[in-house]
Protein backbone atom coordinates (compact mmCIF):
# COMPACT_ATOMS: atom_id res chain seq x y z
CA UNK A 1 0.00 0.00 0.00
CA UNK A 2 1.29 3.17 -0.97
CA UNK A 3 1.99 5.91 1.71
CA UNK A 4 0.15 9.44 1.28
CA UNK A 5 2.81 12.67 2.32
CA UNK A 6 2.05 14.86 4.69
CA UNK A 7 0.67 17.48 2.30
CA UNK A 8 -1.63 15.30 1.19
CA UNK A 9 -3.05 13.74 3.84
CA UNK A 10 -3.44 17.50 5.46
CA UNK A 11 -5.30 18.27 1.49
CA UNK A 12 -7.50 15.13 2.32
CA UNK A 13 -8.02 16.21 5.97
CA UNK A 14 -9.29 19.53 4.61
CA UNK A 15 -11.51 18.09 2.39
CA UNK A 16 -13.51 16.10 4.73
CA UNK A 17 -13.72 18.10 7.77
CA UNK A 18 -15.02 21.06 5.05
CA UNK A 19 -17.63 18.34 3.70
CA UNK A 20 -18.41 17.23 6.98
CA UNK A 21 -18.96 20.60 8.65
CA UNK A 22 -21.10 21.57 5.34
CA UNK A 23 -23.67 18.31 6.18
CA UNK A 24 -23.81 19.39 9.75
CA UNK A 25 -25.36 22.87 8.62
CA UNK A 26 -28.97 23.81 8.27
CA UNK A 27 -30.33 23.88 4.96
CA UNK A 28 -30.31 27.91 3.94
CA UNK A 29 -33.29 29.12 1.67
CA UNK A 30 -33.73 31.50 -0.99
CA UNK A 31 -35.96 34.10 -0.70
CA UNK A 32 -36.36 37.05 -2.80
CA UNK A 33 -34.77 40.80 -2.16
CA UNK A 34 -38.58 42.00 -0.37
CA UNK A 35 -40.05 39.82 1.88
CA UNK A 36 -43.13 39.88 4.83
CA UNK A 37 -41.09 39.79 8.27
CA UNK A 38 -42.62 39.08 11.48
CA UNK A 39 -41.62 40.97 14.74
CA UNK A 40 -41.81 40.23 18.22
CA UNK A 41 -43.38 37.38 20.46
CA UNK A 42 -46.95 39.01 18.63
CA UNK A 43 -45.87 38.48 15.39
CA UNK A 44 -46.44 42.39 14.50
CA UNK A 45 -46.50 41.86 10.37
CA UNK A 46 -44.14 44.38 8.13
CA UNK A 47 -42.67 44.18 4.34
CA UNK A 48 -38.89 43.99 5.08
CA UNK A 49 -35.97 44.87 2.47
CA UNK A 50 -33.27 41.58 2.57
CA UNK A 51 -30.17 43.25 2.41
CA UNK A 52 -26.99 41.23 2.40
CA UNK A 53 -24.61 44.92 2.66
CA UNK A 54 -25.86 45.51 5.62
CA UNK A 55 -24.41 44.27 8.65
CA UNK A 56 -27.45 44.40 11.33
CA UNK A 57 -30.75 44.80 11.23
CA UNK A 58 -32.97 48.30 11.49
CA UNK A 59 -36.45 48.99 12.21
CA UNK A 60 -38.85 51.81 11.61
CA UNK A 61 -39.66 52.65 15.45
CA UNK A 62 -41.61 55.75 16.61
CA UNK A 63 -41.47 57.67 19.66
CA UNK A 64 -38.22 55.96 20.96
CA UNK A 65 -37.41 57.40 24.52
CA UNK A 66 -33.83 56.47 26.13
CA UNK A 67 -33.91 56.42 29.51
CA UNK A 68 -31.62 54.99 32.97
CA UNK A 69 -32.76 52.56 35.52
CA UNK A 70 -31.67 52.66 38.84
CA UNK A 71 -29.29 50.04 38.73
CA UNK A 72 -27.50 52.54 35.60
CA UNK A 73 -28.74 50.49 33.02
CA UNK A 74 -30.07 51.67 29.97
CA UNK A 75 -33.57 50.99 28.64
CA UNK A 76 -35.36 52.68 25.59
CA UNK A 77 -39.44 52.71 24.95
CA UNK A 78 -40.43 52.79 21.72
CA UNK A 79 -43.30 51.90 19.33
CA UNK A 80 -43.76 49.42 16.24
CA UNK A 81 -46.76 49.82 13.41
CA UNK A 82 -47.20 46.60 11.56
CA UNK A 83 -48.26 46.97 7.88
CA UNK A 84 -51.69 45.90 8.77
CA UNK A 85 -51.76 49.46 11.32
CA UNK A 86 -51.36 47.55 14.61
CA UNK A 87 -49.22 49.56 16.78
CA UNK A 88 -46.97 47.51 19.96
CA UNK A 89 -45.62 49.24 22.63
CA UNK A 90 -41.81 47.92 23.46
CA UNK A 91 -39.54 48.55 26.78
CA UNK A 92 -36.23 46.98 25.85
CA UNK A 93 -32.85 47.08 27.50
CA UNK A 94 -30.01 48.54 24.92
CA UNK A 95 -27.48 46.40 24.29
CA UNK A 96 -25.21 48.48 22.34
CA UNK A 97 -24.92 51.85 20.53
CA UNK A 98 -24.83 51.87 16.45
CA UNK A 99 -22.82 54.72 15.02
CA UNK A 100 -24.59 55.43 11.51
CA UNK A 101 -22.88 57.58 8.86
CA UNK A 102 -25.23 59.39 7.03
CA UNK A 103 -25.57 60.59 2.99
CA UNK A 104 -24.36 64.19 4.14
CA UNK A 105 -21.33 63.35 6.29
CA UNK A 106 -22.36 63.02 9.80
CA UNK A 107 -22.71 60.43 12.19
CA UNK A 108 -26.45 59.34 13.76
CA UNK A 109 -26.40 57.39 17.05
CA UNK A 110 -29.10 54.12 17.36
CA UNK A 111 -30.05 52.39 20.22
CA UNK A 112 -30.06 48.44 19.11
CA UNK A 113 -32.31 46.16 20.52
CA UNK A 114 -32.69 42.19 20.79
CA UNK A 115 -36.16 40.87 18.82
CA UNK A 116 -37.21 38.00 17.58
CA UNK A 117 -37.82 37.94 13.89
CA UNK A 118 -39.26 35.63 11.92
CA UNK A 119 -39.68 35.22 7.72
CA UNK A 120 -40.26 32.36 6.12
CA UNK A 121 -40.57 30.27 9.50
CA UNK A 122 -36.82 30.69 10.27
CA UNK A 123 -37.19 32.73 13.63
CA UNK A 124 -34.11 33.97 15.56
CA UNK A 125 -33.55 36.55 18.40
CA UNK A 126 -30.95 39.34 16.42
CA UNK A 127 -30.12 42.44 17.21
CA UNK A 128 -31.64 45.57 15.70
CA UNK A 129 -31.20 49.00 15.82
CA UNK A 130 -34.60 51.72 15.68
CA UNK A 131 -34.43 53.91 13.01
CA UNK A 132 -36.34 56.34 11.49
CA UNK A 133 -37.65 54.79 8.29
CA UNK A 134 -40.45 56.66 7.26
CA UNK A 135 -38.90 57.57 4.03
CA UNK A 136 -38.02 54.11 3.18
CA UNK A 137 -40.33 52.00 1.14
CA UNK A 138 -40.07 48.81 3.61
CA UNK A 139 -39.71 49.49 7.63
CA UNK A 140 -37.82 46.43 8.08
CA UNK A 141 -34.29 45.96 6.95
CA UNK A 142 -32.82 42.28 7.20
CA UNK A 143 -29.06 42.68 7.21
CA UNK A 144 -26.52 39.69 7.63
CA UNK A 145 -26.73 39.31 11.01
CA UNK A 146 -29.77 37.18 10.60
CA UNK A 147 -29.34 35.88 7.01
CA UNK A 148 -25.88 34.58 7.29
CA UNK A 149 -26.70 31.52 8.88
CA UNK A 150 -30.58 30.76 7.32
CA UNK A 151 -31.36 32.63 4.39
CA UNK A 152 -29.74 33.07 0.76
CA UNK A 153 -31.29 36.69 -0.86
CA UNK A 154 -32.04 35.91 -5.44
CA UNK A 155 -31.97 40.08 -5.67
CA UNK A 156 -34.27 39.30 -8.80
CA UNK A 157 -37.37 37.98 -6.97
CA UNK A 158 -39.82 39.02 -3.81
CA UNK A 159 -42.97 37.57 -2.00
CA UNK A 160 -41.00 33.80 -1.92
CA UNK A 161 -41.59 33.00 1.41
CA UNK A 162 -43.98 30.34 1.57
CA UNK A 163 -43.69 29.43 5.23
CA UNK A 164 -45.93 30.41 8.41
CA UNK A 165 -44.13 31.60 11.28
CA UNK A 166 -44.52 29.94 14.65
CA UNK A 167 -46.98 30.28 17.27
CA UNK A 168 -47.28 33.72 19.98
CA UNK A 169 -47.88 31.81 22.99
CA UNK A 170 -45.05 33.24 25.06
CA UNK A 171 -45.93 37.76 24.95
CA UNK A 172 -43.84 38.04 27.77
CA UNK A 173 -40.24 37.39 26.12
CA UNK A 174 -40.17 40.18 24.09
CA UNK A 175 -42.69 42.37 25.90
CA UNK A 176 -41.37 43.83 29.36
CA UNK A 177 -43.37 45.41 31.60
Amino acid sequence: MRRLSAGMSLIIAAILSNSLSASAQPKKTVLGFIENVYVGELALGMSAKLDTGADFSSVYAREIRTYKTRDREEWVRFQLVGDDGRTINYNKKIIRTAYIKTKTGGNVERPVVTLRVCVNGKSAVTPVNLADRSDFDHPFLIGREFLAPRIIVDSSQTYMAEMPCGDTDDVSKDIQK
